[in-house]
């Protein structure tokens, strides 16, 4: 087992970035169903190359012993051919200030191939999955943003004179 921690910084307050991220997780988190998701990371040895592959995704709640953060337990496997399985959990934390807070990804994979792909992952894999994360916090985090700067626009202006 091979361990990833990555983290995106939002441009969201916390308590909007933990609302909008149950929005976009509760419908699978609900059903138990597998989504599919198609998960992109950039060969580190190529400059513009990009390779993507189909995972099948289940979230459900997760539990917060502190009851602050509302973690989501993710895990998925590769629809076909080799591509590690993952466990872990998809969170928002609060950060420093009011206007910003953190999507951070941790969790466990397992990588295939046994003792091969152990190697491999040593050499290259534990890039590629670390990159492979960041792009999914990237995208997951682009639509928080959007989502919330979309619905402050949107707010009727305060008159300037009263």
């Amino acid at each position: 087992m091979a361990r990833l921690y990555q983290r995106r910084y939002l441009k969201c307050p916390y308590n909007r970035a933990r609302d909008l991220l149950a929005e976009a997780v509760q419908g699978a988190a609900q059903t138990g169903d597998e989504r599919l998701m198609h998960l992109t990371f950039a060969i580190p040895a190529v400059q513009g190359a990009e390779v993507g592959k189909d995972v099948a995704v289940t979230v459900k709640a997760a539990a917060d012993p502190m009851h602050f953060d509302q973690p989501w337990s993710l895990h998925w496997k590769p629809v076909s051919g080799l591509f590690p399985t993952f466990d872990g959990t998809l969170t928002v934390r609060a950060d420093e200030s009011y206007a910003s807070s953190m999507l951070e990804l941790e969790g466990t994979y397992s990588p295939p191939l046994g003792a091969a792909g152990v190697a491999f992952d040593t050499l290259i894999g534990q890039r590629v999955a670390a990159e492979t994360a960041r792009e999914l916090l990237r995208r997951i985090g682009t639509t928080i943003e959007s989502r919330y700067h979309a619905a402050e626009d949107a707010k009727d202006p305060v008159p300037k004179d009263v």
